[in-house]
């Protein structure tokens, strides 16, 4: 069992960090709805913003154990990140339109589950690619990677 877990360590804190970012989304989607902003348009805008909190998660948390090793800077990484994110926002918004007989909670689901996939692999190829041949422990704290942010002046 703790072999499985090793293995899929990433992905659990990938999934955990989708959770949250998730949560924030629909949050916005209930808000802005609540508003009178249609809800594709609010599903969009929540998705937006919490892929902002995503960046942030997926640097300190899901990809922190590469730290040493991005082959390129914080900049780099947002824009790539942001960048990757219109693709997944575009699928998230298509699901999400096609799927809106399952209600707001439901479609919201699927369009993120389905933009998922395609996330974790974005992210894992190019947004937070480390360099090859650098060997990184299985976990590095996120408290050590805000001090060597920092110290980078990013």
């Amino acid at each position: 069992m703790g072999l499985l877990l090793q293995k899929y360590r990433r992905a659990l804190r990938f999934a955990a960090v989708g959770i949250v970012c998730f949560s924030l989304q629909y949050l916005v989607l209930r808000l802005f709805t609540a508003a009178g902003v249609p809800a594709t348009a609010a599903d969009a805008l929540g998705f937006a913003l919490s892929a902002q909190l995503n960046f942030t998660l997926s640097t300190l948390f899901t990809w922190g154990d590469r730290k040493g090793a991005f082959t390129s800077s914080v900049r780099t990484r947002w824009l790539s990140f942001n960048a990757s994110i219109l693709l997944t926002l575009a699928i998230n918004t298509g699901v999400f339109q096609l799927c809106r007989p399952l209600g707001d909670l439901g479609a919201s689901a699927l369009g993120v589950l389905v933009a998922a996939v395609g996330n974790y692999a974005l992210c894992d190829i190019v947004v937070f690619r480390g360099r090859r041949g650098v060997q990184l422990p299985p976990t590095a704290p996120a408290t050590e990677l805000v001090p060597a942010l920092a110290k980078e002046g990013r």
